[in-house]
């Protein structure tokens, strides 16, 4: 029930407010996070997911690449929805999950931890991958390694010099044109789209199994990594950076949004394309580099692989300095709220640890993942990823549509409508099914390996 005191607040709250940008220029002038947040999933669950499913399985799939997407986009709605228009102020969803129960702060912190590092060793991956074959393949067993060292130095020393949020969305824009305007070269060269097999791949079937993934396994893979990760929680961070934090932002943030999401589809719909166009019938599967660098040979030709590579070294400069940022704000915010420690501090960055845990978990540790032996960039991908994102997809889900259907939670006004929460909750079920796809195709494999 709301008190006397929220309603009479309400009318203030929601008034549109003084100074927000007007027309088309200025509105492309104020979005960012939104592209900063799109940019940093590309390069893992976009770029690899998408050119295994195209490589493999051709169209089939197609319809799960839609689903991920608009998964992303009304889940990341509604975190930014419970962050700016909440009755309590929350400035972040990991406040208002701490309202439905005081332990959920400290099992995201420890979730964060272990998904962090994992997503990071793959960002990490992608752009030593990247400048290792640009720069060719110099270090020999230990290439990627020495590789690393520069990426993860450059990177500490941004991140612990002040906010680099300014230059994480310039970098942003450059990648989201380089990296379309490579597969569109990519297209131009190939020269033809199966359009009707393009369609028919929205018809939600699931083909026979081709490679070393399942269909349905891979079919999960691409929603979990694309639509339901668990980095979607970054985004109210960056939304904090450009001073985002009333209902009256509520406008401009879904157009930022909206905005990020658009180069994405781009890159992901353009990346499946060529997949399918150059490897589809090939007898030709992805399931490492040389298959994604076989894979632009035949769409381009020698310049193919080049233009990969850039494409993955460009992650260096986006991906992974954000979310080294990202995760570690999730996880001492989790900390904070979770324990006494939060009261010490008015804010996440004044805690003398949060520059030490980030540069140690999120930026050194991944460089396990350049050593000789590691796994390669799709499998730890597709798998890795997949694994993580299916354990924490259900409880943010599940919290977000509490939080956000709820006039306990939500000011009056801004409660999800019935469609919304409809939504949220085709979503949540999905999440649950990745769960007990990603389960069982675990079990069988360890059953395959006994």
């Amino acid at each position: 029930m709301s008190t006397a005191a929220d309603r009479a607040a309400e009318p203030a709250a929601a008034e549109l407010p003084q100074g927000l940008p007007r027309g088309i220029r200025a509105h492309l002038q104020g979005f960012g996070p939104g592209l900063v947040l799109a940019m940093t999933f590309l390069g893992t669950g976009d770029l690899i997911s998408s050119s295994v499913s195209g490589g493999n399985y051709g169209y089939v799939l197609m319809w799960t690449l839609i689903v991920a997407l608009g998964a992303r986009y009304f889940m990341i709605s509604a975190i930014a929805k419970y962050k700016l228009q909440n009755r309590f102020g929350d400035r972040s969803l990991m406040a208002g999950y701490r309202r439905v129960w005081k332990g959920f702060p400290i099992f995201f912190a420890v979730m964060m931890l272990i998904y962090g590092m994992i997503v990071q060793s793959a960002f990490l991956r992608a752009g030593t991958v990247g400048l290792y074959e640009l720069f060719g393949r110099r270090g020999g067993e230990w290439g990627h390694f020495w590789w690393g060292i520069p990426v993860v130095i450059g990177t500490a020393f941004v991140l612990t010099r002040g906010s680099a949020f300014r230059l994480l969305e310039w970098s942003a824009r450059v990648a989201s044109i380089v990296i379309i305007g490579s597969f569109v070269f990519a297209l131009v060269r190939i020269g033809h789209v199966d359009w009707v097999a393009l369609f028919k791949g929205l018809t939600f079937d699931v083909p026979p199994d081709n490679g070393p993934f399942d269909a349905l396994f891979i079919a999960v893979a691409t929603i979990g990594t694309i639509g339901g990760s668990a980095a979607n929680l970054l985004y109210p961070y960056f939304m904090a950076e450009r001073g985002w934090n009333e209902p009256r932002h509520r406008a401009l943030q879904q157009f930022d949004l909206a905005s990020g999401m658009v180069p994405l589809l781009l890159i992901n719909l353009l990346i499946w394309i060529v997949a399918a166009e150059t490897l589809r019938g090939t007898g030709i599967t992805v399931s490492n580099e040389a298959g994604l660098a076989q894979m632009m040979t035949l769409a381009v030709g020698p310049l193919g692989p080049t233009l990969l590579w850039i494409a993955f070294a460009l992650k260096a400069v986006t991906s992974f300095p954000a979310q080294a940022h990202g995760f570690a704000r999730l996880m001492f915010d989790g900390l904070h709220l979770g324990t006494r420690r939060g009261e010490r501090f008015k804010e996440i960055g004044d805690d003398p640890w949060f520059n030490r845990a980030m540069v140690a978990f999120f930026i050194i540790v991944p460089l396990v993942i350049t050593f000789p032996g590691a796994p390669d960039l799709v499998h730890i991908s597709v798998f890795g990823t997949s694994v993580v994102t299916a354990l924490t997809l259900p409880p943010i889900l599940l919290g977000i549509l509490l939080l956000t259907s709820s006039k306990r939670f939500m000011l009056d006004a801004h409660v999800n409508r019935w469609w919304q929460t409809a939504i949220l909750m085709i979503i949540a079920v999905i999440g649950i099914w990745s769960l007990y796809a990603i389960v069982t195709n675990i079990a069988g494999m360890v059953a395959k390996a006994i």
